[in-house]
């Protein structure tokens, strides 16, 4: 993903506009309690998915199409008169991302367009975008067709070959296949798009096809959009020329108002809503089209508490730290409590478990965050171990011998504790002469002759271990 870049002129005041219209009063269209321009509120995150070449008429209403009658039109904003602009496919992408088709007028392999499009005005305005290709066969790959995917519908792939010093540039690394999908919706960038392959877009299969995709690649994300101040699009590029270019458009998410909308919009709608979304210049048409400013409503706050999974540690041992993690669909920052910890655990207001528990058993846990205004919880069970026997266990260093009168260079013991305390060590029947440190250093010039057996102690306090051998002291 690119770096962030500065934010526009553009971006600055609208922001100043906003606060200055909520300082005296006017109210300021919102989802999810985001900020807005133009009566567009701002999401945290939107995916655009686009199908293709099907007419208003065969989809909406259609038994092939339950996923998207019954749960994206049902539960969202469906726009009974949206239209493409024009035939075919490549034009109206283009049209839809950079508010012009850029003198495309028919299907063709990547070439290379410097003309300002929705992809870079975000990353300019210290945005994300990155798009999401079926069948792509690697991230920025110029490809005209691999398998089922085709460039042409692959629109950002033209702006990714102007200058790289141009500011409509889109960098190869925001072109990627669909594998490169997250699953942490959260990490998605500011505007995504997702292009299903010929297969699955309903361009070469069926509509029945194209339904049961949709639902199993961006249901979760839908769902969890709505919840998340974040926003799904599905719109068709084209209809099949049976319906004066009359397709479905359908906006599902946080805030969306369901029911149907009467109002004439086409992809320069669209382009130019998701511009006023985020305070972006106008690409082409998009300056004089009319944002979607009727489907937004209210969204009550929620906030989702990430469940950290059940956890065990042990009575006497420092927990290194659990942080837990929250979102507010507001964004407001959020405070942290908890009810059941283990004694001895404590969380901090930014959501870190520490401390050291003092008893064993098992706790359920309850993890709270709140915004102030809204709050959520997690439940997760706490299991306390006891200790294991703490265990010393000396390094025999095999029998030695020496000679009388000559020094012993040192003979350095080694033990280890299983609670790693530190050990002190001590020895019985060394040679008249030797002697043994507290850290286990055996020196000294032993005095007198013969054999003696060496019994060497290691010692934490609270648990010791030995280890014998015998010691010869020869008379030279």
């Amino acid at each position: 993903m690119s770096a962030p870049r500065k934010p526009s002129i553009r971006r600055i005041l609208a922001v100043l506009c906003g606060t200055a219209l909520a300082a005296v009063g006017v109210s300021v269209a919102t989802a999810g309690g985001a900020s807005a321009l133009n009566g567009v509120p701002r999401y945290n995150h939107v995916v655009v998915v686009m199908e293709e070449n099907h007419s208003y008429n065969e989809i909406i209403g259609s038994s092939s199409a339950p996923y998207i009658n019954n749960t994206l039109a049902a539960g969202g904003a469906l726009f009974t008169q949206s239209f493409a602009i024009e035939h075919p496919s490549e034009p109206n992408y283009l049209d839809i991302f950079s508010g012009s088709n850029q003198g495309v007028t028919t299907d063709k392999c990547p070439v290379a367009i410097d003309a300002p499009n929705e992809g870079a005005q975000l990353l300019a305005a210290g945005d994300t975008f990155l798009s999401y290709n079926e069948d792509l066969p690697s991230a920025g790959s110029t490809t005209c067709t691999s398998g089922a995917y085709a460039s042409k519908h692959d629109p950002w792939v033209n702006f990714q070959l102007a200058p790289s010093t141009s500011a409509n540039h889109i960098p190869a690394a925001d072109n990627l296949p669909l594998t490169s999908w997250p699953a942490d919706f959260a990490s998605l960038p500011t505007v995504s798009w997702v292009i299903p392959n010929l297969n699955d877009d309903m361009h070469d299969g069926t509509i029945a096809q194209g339904d049961t995709w949709l639902q199993s690649h961006l249901d979760a994300y839908a769902q969890w959009a709505r919840a998340n101040n974040s926003l799904l699009i599905v719109t068709w590029d084209e209809d099949d020329s049976s319906m004066s270019n009359q397709i479905p458009t359908i906006f599902y998410g946080a805030g969306v108002k369901p029911g149907r909308y009467g109002e004439h919009i086409n992809h320069f709608n669209v382009l130019r809503t998701i511009e006023d979304m985020y305070g972006l210049p106008y690409a082409g048409a998009a300056a004089t089209a009319t944002p979607i400013t009727d489907v937004w409503g209210t969204q009550a706050e929620t906030v989702t508490v990430t469940d950290p999974g059940d956890q065990t540690s042990t009575v006497n041992q420092a927990v290194p730290g659990l942080q837990i993690s929250a979102t507010d669909s507001s964004g407001k920052a959020l405070t942290y409590s908890a009810t059941g910890l283990p004694a001895g655990l404590a969380i901090s207001s930014s959501g870190l478990i520490t401390g050291t528990p003092t008893a064993t058993g098992t706790s359920t846990v309850t993890v709270t965050a709140s915004s102030g205004t809204a709050s959520g919880s997690t439940t997760f069970t706490w299991t306390v171990a006891p200790q294991a026997s703490e265990t010393v266990t000396v390094n025999n260093p095999g029998n030695q011998s020496s000679v009388r009168n000559k020094p012993v260079t040192g003979l350095q013991i080694s033990a280890t504790d299983s609670a790693g305390k530190v050990l002190t060590y001590s020895a019985t029947g060394l040679p008249a002469g030797l002697a043994i440190s507290s850290s286990g250093l055996i020196s000294g010039t032993p005095t007198t002759a013969g054999s003696t057996t060496v019994t060497v102690t290691a010692s934490s306090g609270t648990a010791s271990g030995s280890t014998t051998f015998t010691w010869t002291v020869k008379r030279k």
